[in-house]
């Protein structure tokens, strides 16, 4: 009887085993949010916080242009980044703690966009 009990355990601790490393190798091939990705979600957080309906509307827009492009990380695929970035977005008083802090937050978040308008305009003067 107590053969029937370890052979039981046994076999079921194979098949755990066997179960266990699929799972394993199913989670690792979702590779993990880069520092990227995180720094993309907290800036459209950001812009929605303390910039204007329009500004935005008009950061999202290019911010998931530049993530199509690449821009955020070359190597996956932009769908996944995208959809990555969007469950990345924290909450905005955990990044803007006050109004007075907007300003410099905004200023920072437009010189992104003009970094970023050169890098597609130089792009798109290559390919011509």
């Amino acid at each position: 009887m107590k053969a029937r009990i370890e052979l039981g355990a046994l076999l079921s601790a194979s098949v755990i085993g066997i179960c266990v490393p699929a799972e394993a190798q199913t989670r690792q091939s979702s590779a993990p949010p880069t520092v990227a990705e995180q720094q993309e979600a907290d800036w459209r957080v950001i812009a929605a916080r303390c910039g204007t309906p329009a500004f935005e509307k008009g950061f999202y827009k290019e911010s998931r242009a530049a993530v199509a492009a690449g821009l955020v990380n070359k190597n996956r695929p932009p769908a996944e980044v995208e959809k990555t970035v969007e469950a990345l977005r924290r909450s905005p008083f955990v990044l803007v703690a006050s109004n007075a802090d907007c300003p410099n937050q905004l200023a920072q978040l437009r010189e992104l966009q003009k970094t970023r308008k050169v890098v597609r305009t130089g792009r798109t003067q290559q390919r011509r």
